[in-house]
């Protein structure tokens, strides 16, 4: 697994100021504000079928059916445990959710290059009061008197009225306060109208909604490698707990020949046919078979609890059984071709190229002026409006924005190096799981042909025993032949299945397993002891 990480840089906060940069004008406020639950079972019906992408099976927002928890009473195949472990994960659901939050932010900035138009509005009571001096009344009152003075004199006949005047604005001065209190209340309201329209912005916008959109298929791809996770997990635990079913039979079958043969013993023993060392050695192998019985049944215990516990039920019936295909596979490059175009890992590098791309491109926009149209309306008696075009280019800025744009860069370079490796360690992953496929298959038909020479050597020596020509010790030794060699078919088949799965996880397409269960598992026979 190859992790990728990057600072998830808080772009979405500081849109308007990206955007919007310098759209603001005198006397004017205006903000710069901007701008299917999983499938129960997804299944291709050859490796040749294109991988649904995490991201389809996201909620959509309608109501689906839930998958209702696996019936404890009936057997539970493993389809159904998958589709019930697909709809109940936690962990599942909270990467839906992850997707579906990044979903919705970047459909809220589908309209950046929109207008943002905003209403505003006050209204209020005031209180004015001022202390006026008046001193320069006193004397202006004083230069008139003086004026009047002047024109009694040029004008005898006018000189008694001019004079009463004149003691008037005295004693006009004389009583006149040296300041004056003004008071005012008023209401007041007032409301208008304020348009921003970008014009130009350097790729700003482009950058943005590249961005969000990369985001959301990085979240997408965390859900095809969480669905992976949880079948891959499934697989193991569902199928252990039929291989220790199986284990459980053996050792049943097998403490049961083996009385049989202790009791043999006894007989042989009482007739002074054999001797005392080997009837005690004929005991040893059966408390040997109890305790391996006893061991069984407490290894299928714990698979069923692990099991019970992954699922979250209570003592669980699982119905499909172990199984190994006799068709062969694709070819290997056929499976490395379908992990390079599917693989969730790759899809998460590709999407975290794109974030880096519109990181750089956003760095870059930063060197290039903005403009944006705007404008002002007045909303009553006066009706004053306002229109024009904003520009603002930063000829200096305290970021060292030619570094910002070289950082950007190395974060490219960065993810390409781990996408290479990525790939490299993806084809060989593919190419280790294609191989243990093959060699499990091998390996279970191998042991089926051992299986078939071990029951025939203890049917020779069963009849050997009757004719006195063989020992217990023998039928015994070949008895233990026979159970070890059935028990690691079982192990084999496990061995498949397990491999099998990662096969088709390591391609990015586990749902593809479904496909390779057969109708009818195969039931590995149990012969006769």
């Amino acid at each position: 697994m190859v992790t990728i990480c990057i600072d998830n840089i808080k772009i979405l906060g500081l849109l308007g100021v990206f955007i919007l940069s310098g759209c603001h004008y005198a006397q004017a406020s205006m903000p710069s504000t901007r701008a299917s639950k999983p499938a129960m079972i997804v299944t291709a019906n050859t490796l040749s079928e294109s991988k649904v992408s995490g991201a389809d099976y996201i909620n959509d927002g309608v109501d689906h059916p839930s998958v209702p928890a696996p019936d404890t009473k009936k057997p539970v195949t493993f389809q159904q445990a998958a589709s019930y472990i697909l709809t109940h994960s936690d962990k599942l659901l909270a990467a839906q959710a992850g997707w579906k939050a990044s979903h919705l932010q970047a459909e809220a900035l589908e309209h950046l290059r929109w207008p943002v138009v905003n209403l505003g509005g006050m209204a209020g009571r005031y209180h004015i009061s001022r202390d006026v001096s008046t001193d320069a009344l006193r004397e202006r009152l004083q230069e008139y008197g003086n004026d009047l003075s002047q024109l009694a004199q040029q004008f005898p006949e006018l000189a008694p009225i001019l004079s009463s005047l004149q003691r008037a604005g005295s004693a006009g001065i004389a009583e006149a306060p040296s300041e004056i209190n003004v008071s005012r209340y008023d209401n007041f309201s007032h409301a208008n109208i304020t348009a921003a329209l970008p014009l130009y912005t350097g790729g700003r916008i482009k950058a943005i909604e590249e961005y969000a959109g990369s985001r959301v298929d990085v979240n997408g791809s965390e859900i095809a490698t969480t669905e992976e996770e949880l079948l891959s997990s499934l697989v193991r635990r569902y199928f252990q707990v039929q291989l220790a079913k199986h284990i459980v039979d053996v050792r049943k079958a097998a403490l049961k020949a083996v009385k049989g043969h202790d009791h043999a013993a006894q007989r042989m023993l009482d007739i002074g046919s054999i001797s005392k060392v080997e009837r005690l050695q004929a005991k040893a192998v059966l408390s040997d078979a109890r305790f391996q019985m006893e061991k069984a049944e407490d290894d299928l215990r714990l698979a069923q609890s692990v099991l019970n516990a992954f699922l979250h039920t209570r003592q669980l019936t699982v119905s499909t059984d172990l199984f190994v295909s006799d068709n062969q596979l694709p070819s290997l490059a056929t499976f490395q071709e379908k992990a390079l175009a599917l693989h969730p890992t790759l899809a998460k590098i590709a999407a975290r190229v794109r974030q880096a791309e519109a990181m750089k491109e956003l760095s870059a926009a930063n060197r290039k002026p903005s403009i944006a149209a705007f404008a002002n309306h007045q909303i009553g008696e006066n009706r004053d409006w306002v229109v024009g075009i904003n520009a603002q280019w930063t000829l200096h800025s305290s970021i060292n924005r030619g570094k910002m744009v070289q950082a950007a860069q190395a974060r490219l370079d960065q993810i390409d190096a781990l996408r290479r490796q990525a790939r490299q360690d993806i084809l060989l992953l593919v190419e280790k799981n294609w191989r243990a496929v093959s060699n499990a298959r091998k390996r279970y038909h191998s042991l089926a042909r051992e299986e078939s020479l071990a029951r025939q050597v203890l049917k020779l020596d069963r009849a050997g025993l009757k004719e006195g020509l063989n020992t217990v010790i023998e039928v015994n030794d070949a008895h233990a032949k026979l159970v070890k060699s059935r028990t690691q078919r079982f192990n084999a088949s496990y061995e498949y299945v397990v491999a099998l799965a990662d096969l088709f996880a390591s391609t990015g397409n586990i749902h593809a397993f479904f496909d390779y269960i057969p109708t009818s598992a195969i039931q590995n026979n149990q012969a006769e002891q």
